[in-house]
């Protein structure tokens, strides 16, 4: 297996994903209009795939180690209970999208931060596809295959005991940046399409 550096736009945050393989994550392209939205938001609408489908990495957060830059982690919700959104403040790169709990081991990485992609397979997922815009597929792929592989994968990290590792939440399940929750008017900006 290999590791894969990744970093921020600037950066000034750096970090390695280790064991890295085709059958330690999920390589996939998600459509729906809350990832579109979070991208807008951080002025990375340009990274999305045609039809708006935004790139990411679903893996274990035990494996994502950040080497510089960790008091950049800061986070954001779309909406009071919407997923946690990690991104670098320093140059607003998105990093994560994680459940707002350390008790479910998934992170979404946000697939430009790495500048060698090769190791993650090709894209396998493609989900939330009725909400992709024109140019988009319209049908969704490998979602049976992206879920049996999240249970197997989050199943193993609590026998190993490595399910509530993180770098986005502290030895006691808190964030390690408290989420921002955008206003009504930030909410409206990120949504127009």
């Amino acid at each position: 297996m290999t590791e894969v550096a990744f970093s921020c736009s600037c950066g000034t945050l750096k970090g390695v994903l280790h064991e890295v393989s085709p059958a330690t994550g999920c390589h996939l392209l998600c459509y729906c209009k809350d990832c579109r939205a979070f991208a807008r938001h951080m002025g990375r609408i340009d990274d999305l795939e045609p039809g708006g489908g935004c790139p990411l990495v679903q893996v274990l957060p035990a494996r994502i180690e950040i080497t510089d830059g960790e008091d950049q982690i800061a986070c954001l919700r779309l909406s009071p209970k919407g997923l946690h959104r990690w991104y670098a403040r320093c140059c607003n790169t998105p990093l994560a999208n994680t459940v707002g709990s350390s008790r479910m081991p998934l992170a979404g990485m946000w697939r430009p931060l790495f500048a060698q992609t090769d190791p993650f397979g090709p894209v396998a997922t493609l989900g939330f596809t009725k909400a992709a815009l024109p140019g988009g597929p319209r049908r969704d792929k490998g979602l049976g295959r992206m879920l049996g592989g999240l249970l197997k994968r989050t199943l193993a990290a609590y026998l190993n005991g490595t399910a509530r590792q993180s770098p986005f939440f502290d030895a006691f399940g808190a964030p390690v940046s408290p989420p921002l929750v955008l206003d009504q008017t930030q909410r409206a900006a990120a949504y127009v399409e």
